[in-house]
């Protein structure tokens, strides 16, 4: 929500700026600039990262409208309760009830994985290697936005050199239209730094921040498969999830983690009371 008003606000305020100068507002539409920059950013992408990296990356763009935020009291609460029925009613009663929960895959893989057998050490091993190039693909759909961002203004530069050489070889013959050309010649530094910090950056900042929302989420599911593993009884396990949080996370957690109260509305874990 809040990202989509920067975006309306960012495009307004940019607007005001052109309406209300003296220029007509055609002056900043100049299709030969934009092939330049955003077609040369666009290439100079192709060329300096694999293809499936750049295909992955531009369906990642609309992620910067997600809110990206993760309800940890939620996550712990399930994860907690699944805890409190496995201590009653074994691990396959526990992962029979997390079956149909959306999302926190990690946790799911490692109920399977305790299911199946595998010692501590091989699952903590294994989700922790898929955590690590979980956040491994996220973080380059980041670096490739934070190289576009360098790379447009770049292009804006090579736009501008380009409409002055032009402007140059005029000057001669058309001495009077030397302001109007020099105006065509710094639009595209303008698309540049346009592309730059309203478009790349931010995207290539949103995709960090939710990498790092996604870690803290990954991470608090691997510590509850380890609490059950090491048979932590739920109590504990709350506490030690609670650590995590914020000291107003923490004191709304303590009310509802392993009474599966938010379960109950969402018809999750009935058998949880």
């Amino acid at each position: 929500m809040f990202t989509l008003l920067g975006v309306m606000a960012g495009v307004a305020l940019i607007a005001y700026g052109i309406i209300s100068g003296q220029a007509t507002p055609e002056v900043f539409l100049n299709w030969q600039g934009v092939a330049i920059v955003f077609g040369g950013t666009i290439a100079a992408t192709f060329i300096s990262h694999p293809s499936r990296e750049v295909f992955r990356g531009f369906m990642s763009y609309f992620i910067i409208f997600r809110s990206g935020r993760v309800n940890y009291i939620d996550v712990i609460d399930k994860m907690v309760t699944a805890i409190r029925i496995g201590q009653r009613d074994g691990v396959q009663a526990m992962q029979a009830q997390f079956k149909n929960v959306r999302g926190l895959w990690i946790f799911k893989d490692g109920l399977q994985m305790l299911v199946n057998g595998y010692t501590r050490e091989e699952v903590k091993t294994t989700l922790e290697d898929q955590v690590k190039w979980q956040v491994s693909r996220e973080l380059k759909q980041r670096d490739l936005f934070m190289s576009m961002s360098q790379t447009a203004p770049a292009f804006g530069m090579i736009g501008t050199l380009i409409g002055l050489i032009n402007m140059l070889l005029t000057l001669q013959t058309n001495p009077s239209d030397v302001g109007s050309g020099l105006a065509i010649a710094l639009i595209t530094t303008f698309y540049g730094l346009i592309l730059a910090n309203m478009i790349f950056a931010p995207i290539g900042g949103k995709i960090a921040e939710q990498a790092e929302t996604n870690l803290l989420c990954e991470t608090l599911q691997i510590e509850a498969i380890l609490l059950i593993y090491d048979k932590k009884n739920y109590i504990f396990a709350r506490d030690k999830l609670a650590a995590y949080l914020n000291a107003g996370s923490r004191k709304k957690l303590m009310k509802v983690a392993g009474k599966g109260a938010l379960q109950k509305k969402q018809g999750l874990f009935k058998k949880a009371a």
